[in-house]
């Protein structure tokens, strides 16, 4: 799409820039999955502070910068395989949990069948992304 060269400069300093970009990307996924827990469980804690916007942008930001550093130095990784993971549905419950309290002013039918086609959504998104190509 975009055929932006990156300056003439050691490439040591663009590796180092990419492994640094992946390390913040981590740091910075791990504590927004924590600041929506937090969230889920007292509405309010986090985003009466942080605006959780500008968290998920930081986000894209990071991980934007990473795939051009990454084309620019042509780093490629293999597609990995997707094991079952025995944590999945203690994960799948807490976002059940999660996702219904934050419903809690419908009904309850309503509120189960909403929070069961959210679900169902994730799981269809969750096989779209990890889908073995055969």
């Amino acid at each position: 799409m975009f055929n932006i060269k990156l300056p003439h400069a050691n490439k040591s300093v663009f590796v180092i820039s990419y492994k640094l970009l992946h390390d913040a990307l981590f740091l910075l996924l791990i504590s927004f999955i924590a600041m929506l827990i937090a969230e889920g469980v007292l509405p309010g804690i986090i985003s009466s502070h942080i605006s959780l916007t500008k968290v998920a942008l930081a986000i894209f930001l990071i991980i934007g910068a990473t795939i051009f550093i990454g084309k620019n130095l042509n780093i490629a990784y293999q597609n990995l395989a997707i094991k079952k993971n025995k944590l999945l549905p203690v994960l799948i419950l807490l976002a059940f949990l999660l996702v219904g309290n934050s419903l809690m002013k419908f009904a309850f039918w309503e509120n189960i069948i909403i929070t069961l086609v959210i679900l169902f959504l994730f799981f269809l998104f969750y096989q779209l992304i990890f889908e073995n190509d055969k």
